[in-house]
């Protein structure tokens, strides 16, 4: 199937100029042009362009982007060094992961702290350093 860079946009979530961006500097090979010299993109550009965004998503830079693309292009061989590069984005991942539910934790105390204030009709007394002491024991 074929799509327009509108519905590409659309479909992925993505502003058409990310999309043009990711085009331009040769992240997305295989799009090909109509006679009005409009992107044509098909489902395999789709492919392509979800693992941009989700890459993108997960704080890799566009230059490593770029390298796994062309990494992708030269073939199997490069398999070792593209699993690698997953692997290295999956720690950092997961310690994005871990470190936000450090902060959500920060947060869920005080909505908790607030909703209790706000249900006893008792001023705020929070004092900062009981923060870390009440969020350490919870862990």
């Amino acid at each position: 199937m074929s799509y327009t860079i509108h519905e590409v946009a659309e479909k992925m979530g993505i502003s058409t100029y990310s999309i043009r961006y990711y085009h331009e500097h040769g992240m997305l090979p295989f799009v090909q042009r109509d006679e009005n010299n409009n992107r044509v993109f098909e489902d395999s550009d789709l492919e392509w362009l979800n693992i941009i965004v989700c890459l993108r998503a997960t704080g890799m830079s566009v230059a490593r982007i770029k390298h796994y693309l062309a990494l992708a292009q030269d073939g199997d061989e490069t398999v070792p060094e593209r699993y690698e590069m997953m692997k290295e984005q999956q720690a950092q991942t997961l310690q994005e992961i871990k470190d936000l539910q450090q902060h959500l934790a920060t947060i869920n105390f005080k909505v908790d702290h607030y909703a209790a204030l706000m249900e006893n009709h008792e001023p705020d007394s929070f004092i900062p350093s009981d923060l870390q002491r009440k969020t350490a024991v919870s862990h």
